[in-house]
Parts: structure tokens; sequence; C-alpha cells
């Protein structure tokens, strides 16, 4: 029987992920950080990028997140992730349509709202451009 550790991947709004996986390689701030099971504890902060997720000794997935923070240990992985979007799940016509929505908010009178849009219409656009 394969060992595996418990992958979790939370957004503010979902959680996109929890299932039982061989391995994980996340974006570390620092460098691509690899997760097996009976992995050291380690807290490492995110950037921008693609999680790969592995099962029968390949990728089976992979999660676009927007930066954020991992915890990993012995026996999980938890990311915590402001934005996320499930690459093989993705819906194109749907990410263009949000893209519009976002970018049309850009020039909000409300500062907040604008910044937040334009954070939004940058992880859209690098969605689109992984998934193609």
């Amino acid at each position: 029987m394969v060992e595996t550790t418990n992958l979790e991947v939370v957004t503010p709004s979902a959680t996109l992920v929890s299932e039982p996986v061989e391995m994980v390689v996340v974006p570390g701030a620092d460098g691509q950080i690899g997760a097996l099971p009976r992995h050291s504890k380690v807290i490492s902060s995110l950037d921008r990028g693609l999680v790969d997720i592995f099962n029968n000794n390949k990728i089976s997935s992979q999660i676009m997140i927007d930066g954020g923070i991992a915890e990993i240990n012995e026996t999980s992985v938890t990311i915590l992730a402001e934005r996320a979007e499930k690459i093989d799940k993705a819906n194109k016509q749907v990410l263009e349509e949000k893209l519009l929505t976002y970018q049309s908010q850009e020039n909000h009178n409300d500062q907040n709202i604008a910044d937040l849009a334009k954070k939004n219409s940058s992880f859209m656009k690098a969605v689109l451009d992984k998934i193609g």
C-alpha cells in the first residue's frame, strides 16, 4: 500500500481540496518544496504558482495559487491561499468572464474595490495563461 499525506487547499471562500495524496510540490518563497508522507515540520510563505499533486507516481492535478502559507508536517500539507483555481477543472469561458468583471472594477471610485479587482485580474490572467 502506498503511503499518503493529507492535502488541504483552503481559500477564504472554500476548501478546494481535502484528500490523501502521494506527494505535493508547492511554490515556496525560496523555491519549490516537495512534501512526502513523514515530512519534517515546515511553515513557509508561498509565491504565486502551481501546486503539483502527485498520485500513482505522476502529477494527477494542479492548482494555481496566488501566494499564501503552507504548513507541512508528518501527516498533512495545509495550504492557505487568498485565491486558488483548479487547473484541470477550470472552465476557460467562466474564467474569461470573471476577468472581464474584475477588469471593469479596476477604476472603481472606492480604492479598496479597485485594488482587489487588480489583484483578481492579475491572478485570472495567470490562470488563463496556464490553461492556454
